[in-house]
């Protein structure tokens, strides 16, 4: 991580110890491009986008892929959040994930569970984008344009799951609700 002891932190109001008590220990992927905390990654891919029919192809699936999202995301089951947006002046795609998993079983999981939500996505689109079908073919397209976030951090509890987050917080309902009932 860093040296407490010598280390100088950005604001004068803060002290390097309590840097340290917020610190992540961050780490590359085991398998491929992106950062690790505790059991949590990053993915970020910037495509170039096919001109001139690209962008308005994204636009008009926008509103569909953002319906379906919760559903393809939920499949997977280890996606905390996700970004898909057109940058540089409609020129390229950015999608960007942070998930609980290791590298090469998310990217399994992602052709396998939501495959044709992401075809559906980068399909005209994203220039050479060869689709979710061959595990193979979409593994080079993603080697080509993944990138490695310079800065990136992990949130509060990098160990925690989506899964482990929805069942703490249906335990917490439960529990909530009962002391309801009994004060009532």
């Amino acid at each position: 991580m860093f040296d407490v002891g010598t280390y100088d932190p950005i604001s004068p109001q803060v002290s390097a110890g309590e840097i340290g008590r917020y610190s992540q220990e961050l780490r590359r992927q085991t398998e491929g491009a992106g950062s690790r905390v505790g059991n949590r990654a990053e993915f970020t891919l910037v495509a170039p986008v096919i001109q001139p029919d690209g962008p308005a192809v994204f636009r008009d699936r926008a509103k569909k892929a953002q319906i379906e999202a919760p559903y393809w995301e939920g499949r997977l089951g280890t996606v905390h959040d996700l970004r898909v947006c057109l940058i540089n002046n409609d020129q390229q795609l950015l999608f960007a994930a942070t998930y609980s998993d290791e590298f090469m079983p998310y990217v399994r999981d992602v052709i396998r569970f939501a495959g044709p939500w992401i075809d559906y996505i980068f399909t005209g689109v994203a220039e050479g984008y060869p689709g979710m079908k061959s595990t193979d073919e979409a593994l080079q397209y993603i080697t080509k344009y993944q990138v490695e976030a310079g800065i990136w951090y992990g949130g509060p509890d990098p160990e925690a799951t989506p899964r482990d987050i929805t069942k703490s917080l249906r335990v917490t309902n439960a529990f909530n609700q009962l002391l309801d009932t009994v004060q009532e």
